[in-house]
């Protein structure tokens, strides 16, 4: 329901664009995320290098309010070094991620001088899967962030060349994890819901022409630890399930292209 809202997002503001413009680029981003789990001595990281898509439309104007639209496609393999709950035993694997972001945004753009200020809002949905291997197969889980932004961007016009740069947070509205528990010998697979936390994003470029830009990005995501849930094996015994305290962060680099 979300996605196909934010999509009739994007067409409306399509259709009511006096200017606009499109960007596609392509990026490389460092990928890390580290889980807390509570009574456990350990705590589980993922790193690694991801490959990123994304696609950018928006609305010129010199000043007034704007629409614009965002979408990101990412995927990689990282390495998840861990432990066995049971023994504590360190284990080191892959995990293998693919994901994808929508993102629809209101701008109100002031004009202060040689640079615009822009002040951004949004609401976007971020979804992936996450593969751990495990023996030749993977355990697999599915998440669905609904999340808010809000920032700041100063910089010139599309077609000037020049630094610019854009900060803002990020607050996941509603979180929801499918760990398919049951295809993991549980008779039930109840969804988990990592609580949502404030985390900062960050974005500083160098438009070469109105034709590149060059950008190095950062961003994450906090979650606190999930409500605990209850999940049965087929042999009768129930235990405990959630997902513990994680962050998230992402250290990048892109190329654009303008149209």
């Amino acid at each position: 329901m979300i996605a196909r809202i934010l999509l009739a997002f994007s067409l409306l503001t399509a259709t009511v664009s006096v200017q606009a413009a499109w960007d596609i680029g392509a990026g490389l981003e460092d990928y890390r995320w580290v889980e807390y789990p509570e009574d456990f001595n350990g705590t589980p990281k993922e790193t690694g290098l991801r490959t990123a898509l994304f696609v950018n439309w928006s609305q010129e104007s010199d000043r007034g309010l704007l629409f614009a639209w965002r979408a990101k496609l990412y995927s990689g393999t990282v390495n998840y070094d861990t432990f066995l709950i049971s023994t504590g035993e360190p284990v080191s694997t892959q995990t293998d991620y693919s994901g994808a972001v929508s993102e629809a945004q209101i701008i109100f753009r002031n004009n202060p001088g040689d640079f615009k200020l822009d002040f951004i809002g949004g609401l976007g949905l971020d979804v992936w899967r996450r593969g751990i291997r495990n023996n030749g197969s993977k355990q697999i889980e599915d998440y669905s962030i609904l999340f808010a932004r809000a920032g700041l961007r100063l910089g010139k016009t599309r077609s000037e060349a020049g630094f610019h740069g854009e900060l803002g947070i990020k607050y996941p509205i509603s979180t929801a994890e499918d760990a398919h528990l049951d295809s993991m010998g549980y008779t039930s697979n109840p969804t988990l819901s990592p609580k949502g936390a404030v985390s900062g994003y960050a974005e500083f470029g160098y438009r070469i022409n109105a034709r590149f830009d060059v950008l190095g990005y950062y961003d994450s995501w906090r979650f606190r630890q999930s409500d605990r849930v209850t999940a049965t094996t087929t042999t009768g015994t129930s235990y405990w399930i959630w997902q513990p305290k994680s962050n998230m962060d992402a250290l990048g680099i892109k190329l654009h292209v303008s149209f």
